[in-house]
């Protein structure tokens, strides 16, 4: 007899079962035709505010009201959990539905049968590697770095409505900007001052149907706009700049922020020293770091056929190694296909649309609630995408059936396309 966990998913009334989640992952994805139907999980963050692109009623954007964390994430996939302190169950993790009715959270299904969903990289990667989240914030982001997880962008206009005028992501700093600056805006983001560090970085004009890769300590603030960001599966993240936009000017979004990831101990200039020294300043001060790492998208012309048009918008392996990887479809009203791709744990997310996949319907919607199921996030395991495609039908006699696909770590291998920064001349 399996037990029930005694809490459950934000505003959900679905139990959530994690003992023999090794069976039950395999139930699940037979009764589904090998596909794995998600229940959506948001993320809120308490130093943003929602673009609104991510399809839920305007209240539940700020579920604790105004003075609340704001929901402007949604996690694809996760086998992790967000790293918000907002005390909430399972945030950022990834649910599987149960044809039973109950919920397998991802983490318990990937480490209680990791050959059936990860494969054998499992032994490498202690999990799988990566997911897919979608950004979506009311202004830019101030300028911050991961040190660890790189990640990606797919502007994807189908996710961006709302779009409407010319936005800018600031990437990285002008060659100008030297050590003793940065030692500067690290002492006047921790003085309380604003540092204006965006107003020293190169910037990305945004082009829907277009990709961005972001190493690892290279400063960025992305756009005002909803991006679809694969990474690595971390959620490591520090701010470098001090104040970021909000309704009512400029707010100081406080040293915490600054702090995060560093050694306990550091005090003075010894911290400051640190959080300078943890920037690749040479990378940053590139003076091609856009254009070598934007992403135009490469058709799949074998694949893009009878209705169905697939193409890559996030590529490449940096330093030689593929870390994630993404694709996005569109199958024409009434077109039926296969999908069909590497032996890869794969993480697929509707954006406009209705249909089927393998046994499950599909419908993108909009008016979401907090709790609500939907049918627009589903994961195909390893063991289910070693067997082959599935079969993807659009039911639609007028609109089109658009999604992503998106890949971990070594699932393409040589027949990904290279991006700029592999065959940039030095």
């Amino acid at each position: 007899m399996r037990t029930a966990l005694n809490v459950k998913l934000y505003r959900s009334d679905l139990s959530i079962m994690e003992d023999g989640a090794a069976d039950t992952v395999q139930a699940a994805a037979e009764a589904g035709g090998g596909v794995l139907r998600c229940f959506p999980s948001f993320v809120g963050r308490k130093f943003c505010l929602p673009g609104k692109n991510l399809e839920l009623v305007d209240a539940d954007y700020f579920p604790e009201g105004p003075n609340g964390w704001a929901i402007d994430e949604r996690w694809n996939g996760s086998a992790i959990l967000a790293d918000t302190g907002n005390g909430i169950h399972g945030e950022g993790l990834c649910h599987f539905h149960h044809p039973d009715g109950f919920l397998i959270p991802m983490n318990a299904a990937v480490h209680g049968a990791p050959d059936f969903m990860v494969g054998p990289l499992y032994r490498t990667l202690g999990g799988t590697g990566f997911y897919n989240k979608e950004f979506d914030n009311l202004y830019p982001l101030g300028h911050h770095m991961h040190p660890w997880k790189p990640e990606a962008y797919n502007f994807n206009p189908w996710r961006n409505k709302r779009y409407k005028n010319d936005c800018h992501t600031s990437l990285g700093l002008m060659e100008y900007f030297d050590e003793e600056m940065m030692a500067d805006s690290v002492r006047d983001f921790i003085a309380g001052k604003d540092n204006h560090l965006r107003s020293h970085a190169r910037n990305l004009l945004i082009r829907m149907g277009t990709g961005f890769f972001t190493p690892t300590r290279i400063l960025h603030g992305p756009a005002a706009v909803n991006t679809e960001e694969p990474q690595r599966d971390r959620d490591d993240f520090r701010f470098y700049q001090s104040h970021v936009l909000c309704p009512d000017g400029e707010v100081f979004l406080g040293q915490e922020l600054l702090y995060r990831h560093l050694p306990e101990g550091l005090e003075g200039e010894d911290r400051v020293q640190r959080l300078v020294s943890d920037i690749d300043m040479r990378r940053n001060k590139d003076p091609y770091i856009v254009e070598k790492h934007l992403l135009l998208p490469v058709v799949d012309e074998e694949a893009s056929q009878g209705g169905f048009h697939d193409e890559w918008r996030v590529y490449g392996k940096p330093n030689g190694d593929e870390v994630f990887s993404l694709r996005q479809f569109e199958l024409a009203p009434g077109a039926e296909t296969v999908l069909t791709g590497p032996a890869a744990l794969c993480i697929i997310h509707f954006s406009h649309g209705q249909g089927t996949i393998a046994n499950h319907q599909v419908e993108v919607k909009s008016g979401i609630r907090l709790g609500e199921p939907l049918n627009d996030e589903f994961v195909i395991p390893y063991a289910a995408a070693k067997q082959g495609g599935v079969k993807l039908v659009n039911t639609s006699a007028t609109e089109p059936l658009v999604g992503t696909r998106c890949w971990g770590p070594e699932a393409w291998g040589h027949r990904m396309p290279k991006a700029p920064f592999e065959t940039w001349p030095d």
